[in-house]
């Protein structure tokens, strides 16, 4: 139980730093905005390793340098959804970064890639991410469609619906 209470509040984490690291983006440019995440993050968890879990230091010279790459896949991942949040929006993009995370999670999973422990593909599995990839596909054919302050009619292309012109709008 305690390992699904991490991971739902894992997924609530994710979905708060993409928005975070959107708006971040948005200002100040989707590769800038990754740079100044991972400088923070490696800031932190510099902190968290020195003043509190023990660092196994000495055992870095035997870790394969494929598990390395880890960090600079972090700044693609980070910069793309910095660019992608913002054109799609939250939910869409969480289907879909959902909808990659799960194949590709069936496939080490069914393979045992990278070390892990080999755990076959099922009918019932094979049917779930069916489900899921129908999912999927009905969010990205609804599409984004922003709406226009104040109406129920889809915003001109382009648009976006602000905080402060949904108060104004309340306003009037």
């Amino acid at each position: 139980m305690l390992y699904a209470l991490l991971a739902a509040a894992n997924g609530v984490l994710t979905v708060m730093s993409r928005m975070v690291n959107a708006a971040l983006g948005r200002s100040v440019g989707s590769l800038p905005g990754s740079m100044v995440n991972h400088l923070v993050g490696a800031l932190g968890a510099g902190v968290v390793v020195l003043f509190g879990w023990q660092a196994r230091l000495e055992a870095w010279t035997s870790v394969p340098w494929i598990y390395f790459t880890g960090g600079c896949l972090g700044v693609l991942v980070v910069a793309a959804s910095n660019y992608v949040v913002r054109a799609v929006g939250a939910t869409l993009f969480a289907v879909l970064l959902l909808l990659g995370q799960i194949l590709t999670s069936a496939l080490i999973d069914h393979f045992g890639w990278m070390g892990e422990i080999q755990i076959a593909m099922t009918p019932m599995k094979l049917l779930g991410l069916a489900l899921l990839f129908a999912g999927a596909l009905l969010v990205l054919a609804d599409g984004r469609r922003p709406v226009t302050p104040g109406t129920d009619a889809p915003a001109p292309e382009g648009s976006r619906r602000t905080h402060e012109a949904s108060a104004g709008s309340a306003a009037s």
